[in-house]
C-alpha cells in the first residue's frame, strides 16, 4: 500500500531531525520537542556520530527503532555499532557507513535479519550529515520492513512456473495463430497429435497443415475470426505423415486493446477414431442395404405398436406371396397362422415389457389360397432401454423343406444373429436342465480354447480368477433362481495363463415362469479398465505438477477475482503464504501502476470479447519489493459453458527483464564500436548476401548502405573484378565446408573505379544446432601500404641497375684497362716472372667475367633487351658458368608479356628461388620452367636436388621469400614453395596470362 503524502513528508523530516543537534545551537527544549515528533513516525531512525578515525556511535534512536532490536534506549545511546549488531551483519552496515561517509551521499541497500516471527527483509537508507567545513559529523538512517513485497516476488514466481508446466502438460492440442495465420505456438500434445516437433511448426501457415479442401474451407473460417466470431466445428488436418487427423475444434479469436484482429486460438480434441467408426458405420448402413434388399432371407421392419409392415425385401414378398405395396399396406396378424398368432403375440408383449432381448419361432405364413409356409420368424427390438417400445426387425426364413433340420444348428443360428452385430463380443448359452455350456467362437477366443471344446459350468466358471468366482457363482445362480439378469466387470484367466478384465452380461429366458435358459455375452474391456486407472492416474499427477509447478497457477473466482486454489510457486511469486493469497485478489498483489490494464482486460473476458489474456506486469509483495511476471489468464467454464473461474499461470520474468535491458545497452554499445572502427567489418548470410557494412566500409568504397545491404553475394556485384570473383565464390565454399581460410589480400573496387587492396580475414558463426548462420569478414585498406611498397621496390630496382651500370662502366673498364697492362708487362717479362703475370692476367679476367655476370643480374636490361624467355635463359648460363651448378630452362616461347615491370617481378622470382638453392640447399641441378597451363594462366616453376628447406627456415621464412610471395601478389599471382629432406625445393608462382599479357 503506498504510503501518504503527509506521512512520507513527516518521515523525510524526522529524518532530517535526527542530525539536528549536529547543526549545533538547538536549545534543549528544541531538541526534546524533535525527539517528540520523529517519536511519532512509524519508521525505523536513528542518527551515528561520526568520531575522529571514522569510529561510528549511536546519537539517537527512536521508539519503532528501539522496538525493532528489542533493546532500551540506556542500552544503544552512546554504544559504538559494533557494540549493537553482530557479525557479519555489523561489518555489511559498516562497509555502507563508510561509502556513504566518502561519497558524501545518502546509501541504500537491502538487508536480511532474523526475527522470532521469521527471516525479515528491510530497506536502510543513511544519509551523511556534513559541517558548515563539508566535514561528515553524523550519519542519520532509517530502516523501512519490506518482508511483505520480498516474499510476494518469491511466491509470484513459483505461480508462473506452475502455470508454465500445465499448458506444456495438457492433453488437449492449443494453436495459435498470429493476424498472418501463421503458427506462433502449439503446446506439445498438439505437436505430437500433428506428428511433428513443436518448433518445426512455429512459423508456418496453417494452410500448411491442410489439404485443398481444408484450404478452401480456412478462408471462411478466418473470415469469422476477424469478425470476432468464436466457433465450434469439426476440421480435417493433415498429419506430417500425410494421414488425415480430424479434431473437434473449439476457436476463439485474439484481439489487441484496441480490438484489433491479431490471431486466433484453437483448443483441439482428436477424433479421428470418432470419424473412422463414422465411415465404417456408413459404410455398414450401405452394405446392410445392399443386404436387405439381396437378402436371401426375409427382412421386414415392422411396427411394434400396430403390427404394419414399414417396409421389406423382395424375399418377404416372395414368401407371402404378396407384392411389396400390398405388404405395406397390411399387418403381421394378417398374413399368420390363426393357431400361431396368440404365440407371436404372446412373445411380443414379453419383448415390449423388456422380459425378454429377443425371440425367434417357427410358424406358418397363411396365403389367400389357404395354403401356408412354414417361416422361421426371429423379432429384435430397435428401441433402447427404458424406451417405449417402437419398431421391430423381423427376419423370415422359408423352412419348409428344411423343418426337419437339428435343433442345435437352429439354436446356433438364433445365437449368432443375436449377438452378430456386437463387435468382438463373444455369446453364451445355458441350458438350465442339462446344465450343458454352449460358447461362441468369439467366446471361445477371448478364453483360448479350441471351439470344440466348450467347457462345463463349474470349469467356466474357474476361468474367473479366484477372487471373481463367488461374485460370478452367486450372479448365475441367482438369475437360476429367480430371473434376474447380472452385468459385471471381473478379472479373468484364459486358459494360457493370460489374464484380462472381463465383462459378464447374462439374462435368464422362462418359460411358464421357471428359467429354462441363460443367454449372455462376454467382452473384453481390459484397454478399458487400463483407461480409468490411467484416468485416475492422471488426476493424481495433475495434482502433483500444480502443487510442483514451476509456474505460479492460481485459480480465482470469475465473478469477484478472490484466489480459490494457489500453488506453492505462485506463494513464492507473490510473497504471500496460502493463507493470505486466499483472502487476497489479484488486484491487491498487482502493481499499483499496472491494475488499470488488468481490470481492462477482465473486462474484455466479462464482455465475452477474449477467453483469455497473456500480458507482462509487475507484482507488488507485501515487504514492498517488486517482481515482473509474465501473466497467462484463461477463463474455465461449467458444463452449461458458464464462465465461473479464471485459470492464472504466472512466470517470475525479473531476471529476463534485467538482461534484456542489459542485452539492449551492450547491443548500442557494439554498434557504436562497429560503427567507428577504422576496420572493414561485412556481415554475409549463410548464402554470401551481404547483411551489414560499418561505415569503414562504405567510405572506403564510395557507396551508400543502401547500396550494398540486401544485395546479392560479393561474386554477383560490382566492387571486384573477374577473376577475383571467382576465386571469392571459391573461399566461400571452402569456408561453408569447414575448410579454415587464411588471411588474403584482395582488391575491391570502389564506386569511383578506384582499386583498393584489402587484408581481408573470415570467421564463421553457427546456430547451437551447428549450422552455419553468419560469416564475419574483417579487413584493412593496404592501399597505401603496396602503394609505398612498389614505390621501394621500383626505387630498389632502380638502385641495383645505377650499381650494375656502374660495376660494367666503371670497375668493369677499370679492370679491362689492368688486363691490357698486365698483358703488356707479360710480355716484356721473361722465366718465373712471366708465368706469374699470366696467372695474374688470368685471374683479373675471371674477375672482369664475375663483375659483369654481377652487372648483368643486378640490372633488369637483361629482361628489357632479351625478353622475359631470353633473361631467364640467360640466368641459367650465368648458373652454369658462376657456380660451376648445371641448370635447365625450358621456356614456352608462345609466352609474351608486354609489361616490363611485371616482367621484371617475374625473372627477380626466379633470380631469387634459384640464388636461394645455391646459398642453402647447395643443389647439383637446378631447373627453370616457364609454361602455359590451361588458356589463362601461366606457371613458372625453379626445381633444385638440394638438401631441401631446414625446419627453422619453415618456420621463420626469410625476407627473401617474402619479397616473393610479394612480387607474385603484384602480378595477381600466388606463390607455392614445397620441400622435401634432402630432396630439393620446388617453388612455383601461378599468374593470370591472357594472350600475351597478363590479366589485371
Amino acid at each position: 500500500m503506498k504510503k501518504s503524502p503527509q506521512t512520507a513528508a513527516a518521515r523525510r523530516k524526522a529524518r532530517d531531525a535526527v542530525a539536528a543537534p549536529a547543526q549545533g545551537g538547538e536549545s534543549a527544549a528544541s531538541t526534546g520537542q524533535l525527539a517528540q515528533f520523529y517519536n511519532s513516525v512509524d519508521a525505523a531512525l536513528f542518527s551515528l556520530t561520526v568520531e575522529p578515525g571514522k569510529q561510528l556511535r549511536f546519537h539517537f534512536a527512536n521508539r519503532r527503532f528501539l522496538a525493532a532490536t528489542g533493546l532500551r534506549q540506556q542500552q544503544v545511546i552512546g554504544k559504538r555499532l559494533e557494540q549493537i549488531m553482530q557479525q557479519p551483519a555489523c561489518a555489511r552496515v559498516l562497509k555502507h557507513c563508510r561509502e556513504s561517509i566518502r561519497s558524501r551521499q545518502t546509501v541504500r541497500w537491502d538487508e536480511t535479519y532474523s526475527d522470532p516471527s521469521g527471516v525479515k527483509y528491510g530497506k536502510i537508507s543513511l544519509t551523511p550529515v556534513m559541517d558548515a567545513k563539508g566535514r561528515v559529523t553524523h550519519l542519520s538512517g532509517s530502516i523501512n520492513d519490506i518482508t511483505k513485497r520480498r516474499k510476494s516476488e518469491i511466491a509470484l514466481h513459483e505461480s508462473e512456473e506452475r502455470y508454465r508446466r500445465i499448458v506444456q502438460t495438457a492433453e488437449e492440442g492449443i494453436w495459435t495463430i498470429d493476424a498472418s495465420s501463421l503458427t506462433d505456438y502449439v503446446n506439445p500434445k498438439m505437436a505430437q497429435m500433428m506428428g511433428y516437433q513443436a518448433e518445426d511448426m512455429i512459423g508456418r501457415p496453417i494452410s500448411d497443415f491442410l489439404d485443398d479442401e481444408g484450404k478452401a474451407l480456412l478462408t471462411a473460417q478466418i473470415k469469422r475470426r476477424k469478425k470476432g466470431i468464436s466457433d465450434q466445428f469439426e476440421f480435417k488436418y493433415i498429419r506430417k505423415d500425410g494421414t488425415p487427423l480430424w479434431a473437434f475444434v473449439s476457436t476463439n479469436p485474439i484481439s489487441n486493446s484496441q480490438g484489433v484482429y491479431v490471431g486466433a486460438l484453437a483448443l483441439l480434441t482428436d477424433i479421428s477414431a470418432r470419424k473412422t467408426a463414422e465411415a465404417a458405420m456408413q459404410e455398414s448402413n450401405a452394405q446392410f442395404r445392399a443386404i436387405f434388399e439381396q437378402a436371401a432371407v426375409g427382412v421386414a421392419l415392422i411396427d411394434s405398436n400396430t403390427g404394419r409392415f414399414l417396409n421389406v425385401n423382395q424375399r418377404v414378398c416372395d414368401i407371402a406371396r404378396l407384392t411389396r405395396r400390398q405388404m405395406l399396406a397390411t399387418t403381421l396378424m394378417h398374413i399368420v397362422h390363426p393357431d400361431d398368432l396368440q404365440t407371436n403375440l404372446a412373445h411380443m408383449k414379453k419383448l415390449k415389457a423388456g422380459k425378454i432381448q429377443t425371440f425367434t419361432m417357427e410358424k406358418r405364413c397363411l396365403h389367400a389360397d389357404g395354403s401356408t409356409t412354414w417361416i422361421n420368424f426371429t423379432v429384435s427390438p430397435l428401441w433402447k432401454k427404458g424406451e417405449p417400445p417402437s419398431r421391430h426387425v423381423a427376419i423370415m426364413q422359408d423352412i419348409t423343406a428344411r423343418k426337419q433340420v437339428e435343433q442345435s444348428l437352429a439354436r446356433t443360428t438364433e445365437l449368432l444373429e443375436r449377438t452378430g452385430e456386437m463387435a468382438r463380443i463373444g455369446g453364451w448359452e445355458l441350458e438350465v436342465a442339462s446344465k450343458k455350456l454352449f460358447w461362441s467362437l468369439e467366446t471361445c477366443r477371448l478364453f483360448e480354447i479350441e471351439s470344440t471344446k466348450a467347457p462345463q459350468l463349474e470349469q467356466a466358471i474357474h476361468f474367473y480368477a479366484p477372487e471373481a468366482q463367488p461374485v460370478i457363482r452367486a450372479a448365475v445362480q441367482a438369475a437360476i433362481d429367480h430371473g434376474t439378469s447380472y452385468e459385471l466387470e471381473l478379472p479373468a484367466i484364459t486358459a494360457k495363463g493370460r489374464s484380462f478384465w472381463a465383462r459378464s452380461q447374462g439374462s435368464a429366458i422362462q418359460k411358464n415362469g421357471k428359467t429354462v435358459q441363460l443367454i449372455g455375452t462376454f467382452q473384453d474391456i481390459t484397454e478399458h479398465k487400463q483407461a480409468e486407472r490411467a484416468l485416475v492416474e492422471s488426476e493424481m499427477r495433475f495434482r502433483a505438477v500444480f502443487e510442483q509447478a514451476v509456474v505460479g497457477v492460481g485459480l480465482m473466482d470469475f465473478s469477484t477475482g478472490r484466489f480459490v486454489d494457489v500453488n506453492r510457486r505462485y506463494c513464492t511469486i507473490a510473497g504471500r503464504s496460502r493463507k493470505e493469497l486466499l483472502k487476497e485478489t489479484m488486484d491487491t498483489v498487482t502493481h499499483p501502476e499496472d491494475r488499470a490494464i488488468i481490470l481492462r482486460l477482465h473486462q474484455q473476458l466479462k464482455a465475452a470479447k477474449s477467453t483469455e489474456f497473456q500480458v507482462e506486469q509487475r507484482y507488488l509483495r507485501p515487504d514492498g519489493t517488486m517482481v515482473w511476471v509474465n501473466l497467462n489468464a484463461s477463463l474455465l467454464s461449467t458444463m452449461s459453458g458458464r464462465p465461473n473461474q479464471l485459470l492464472a499461470m504466472v512466470e517470475d520474468i525479473t531476471s529476463r527483464k534485467l538482461a534484456e535491458a542489459n542485452y539492449r545497452r551492450e547491443l548500442g554499445f557494439n554498434e557504436i564500436l562497429a560503427s567507428h572502427t577504422s576496420a572493414i567489418i561485412i556481415l554475409l548470410d549463410r548464402h554470401g548476401n551481404l547483411i551489414h557494412a560499418n561505415e569503414a566500409t562504405l567510405q572506403m568504397l564510395g557507396y551508400k548502405r543502401k547500396d550494398l545491404v540486401g544485395k546479392p553475394p560479393p561474386w554477383d556485384s560490382n566492387f571486384m573484378d573477374p577473376a577475383e570473383k571467382v576465386r571469392s565464390q571459391k573461399r566461400f565454399k571452402e569456408m561453408l565446408a569447414g575448410k579454415n581460410i587464411d588471411s588474403r589480400e584482395v582488391t575491391l573496387i570502389g564506386k569511383d573505379r578506384k582499386r583498393h587492396i584489402v587484408a581481408l580475414s573470415s570467421i564463421i558463426t553457427k546456430t547451437p544446432e551447428g549450422v552455419v548462420d553468419r560469416i564475419i569478414v574483417t579487413g584493412t585498406d593496404l592501399t597505401e601500404r603496396n602503394r609505398l611498397q612498389k614505390e621501394i621496390l621500383k626505387i630498389s630496382e632502380q638502385e641495383q641497375a645505377r650499381i650494375g651500370h656502374n660495376l660494367h662502366d666503371g670497375v668493369g673498364q677499370t679492370m679491362t684497362g689492368v688486363a691490357t697492362l698486365i698483358e703488356a708487362l707479360a710480355a716484356e717479362l721473361t722465366g718465373d716472372q712471366r708465368e706469374s703475370a699470366a696467372r695474374i692476367h688470368h685471374l683479373v679476367q675471371e674477375a672482369i667475367q664475375e663483375v659483369r655476370h654481377m652487372s648483368h643480374s643486378m640490372s633488369p636490361a637483361s629482361v628489357k633487351n632479351r625478353g622475359l624467355g631470353g633473361a631467364l635463359h640467360l640466368l641459367a648460363e650465368t648458373i652454369r658458368t658462376n657456380h660451376r651448378t648445371t641448370c635447365t630452362c625450358e621456356v614456352n616461347p608462345d609466352i609474351k608479356i608486354e609489361d616490363s615491370e611485371k616482367e621484371t617481378h617475374i625473372y627477380r622470382i626466379a633470380q631469387e628461388a634459384a640464388n636461394n638453392a645455391l646459398r642453402h640447399g647447395h643443389p647439383s641441378c637446378i631447373h627453370l620452367s616457364l609454361q602455359l597451363q590451361g588458356e589463362h594462366e601461366a606457371v613458372l616453376k625453379i626445381e633444385d636436388n638440394g638438401s631441401g628447406l631446414g625446419k627453422r627456415t619453415q618456420e621463420h621464412t626469410g625476407i627473401g621469400l617474402r619479397v616473393m610471395d610479394y612480387r607474385a601478389n603484384l602480378i595477381d599471382g600466388s606463390l607455392t614453395i614445397k620441400s622435401r629432406a634432402r630432396s630439393g625445393v620446388s617453388v612455383v608462382c601461378r599468374f593470370p596470362y591472357n594472350g600475351g599479357s597478363l590479366q589485371t
